[in-house]
């Protein structure tokens, strides 16, 4: 599956998980090391800053001292109303096995760049509108159909799940523990809601397994950053 990381999530440049994503979008790719230590390509706010998608109805607001690892401009923008159409965004059409899918990517970043750092938490918020696809649980079933399928020496499998409820909208959360062969494993959160019709927003986190309070602060930090409008 074609994700970004933003192009979303998916992905732009963040953890090994995403090097497949970024190989097919010719993004680039990178050992897990690379994948954290991206000074020179990552940008460090001095202050929170809030990108909009006026036709997905979202903002999702950065952190203050957060890395901007990359960000969709022709599908985000710093002005709220600035994008008002799927005409007005640089879509991502791909095929998954018998899916037909539209790939919406906006935004990637974390907040560290080091691998050493066990507090590592690397966001990238995407929206996908899959054919045949009509609700969350569906949109699922495609999701891990590619997530859950052995890569590059990595098995992914889902550790646990909840449906929580965000500003005022309900989420499907999935934890997914990345096993990679000789290699230091890695956790994955996943937040999946519908967003317009046909649409559906995808917040996806990678961290490593002993930061045990990574769960809490991504939904704080969803929670806190994340409008709909």
């Amino acid at each position: 599956m074609k994700r970004i990381l933003l192009a979303v999530c998916i992905c732009i440049s963040m953890l090994t998980g995403c090097n497949k994503i970024m190989e097919e979008l010719g993004l680039g790719t990178g050992s897990a090391d690379e994948g954290y230590n991206r000074e020179e390509n990552a940008v460090k706010l001095n202050k929170e800053t809030a990108y909009y998608n006026g036709f997905l109805g979202i903002s999702y607001s950065i952190p203050g001292n957060w890395w901007l690892y990359g960000v969709n401009e022709d599908n985000t923008s710093e002005s709220s109303g600035d994008i008002t159409s799927d005409t007005s965004m640089a879509l991502n059409y791909f095929q998954f096995g018998s899916y037909d899918i539209q790939y919406v990517e906006l935004l990637s970043f974390g907040n560290v760049k080091q691998s050493t750092n066990d507090n590592h938490l690397g966001f990238e918020v995407s929206a996908e509108y899959v054919d045949g696809v009509d609700s969350t649980a569906a949109f699922m079933q495609y999701f891990e159909e590619y997530m859950l399928e052995p890569a590059e020496g990595t098995e992914y499998a889902l550790t646990g799940s909840d449906r929580i409820s965000i500003n005022g909208k309900f989420f499907e959360l999935r934890d997914y523990l990345a096993d990679r062969e000789g290699d230091d494993d890695y956790k994955i959160i996943t937040l999946t809601c519908p967003v317009k019709e046909g649409y559906f927003l995808n917040i996806y986190v990678d961290y490593w397994p002993n930061n045990t309070k990574a769960q809490p602060a991504i939904l704080d930090s969803v929670s806190r950053n994340l409008k709909f409008y």
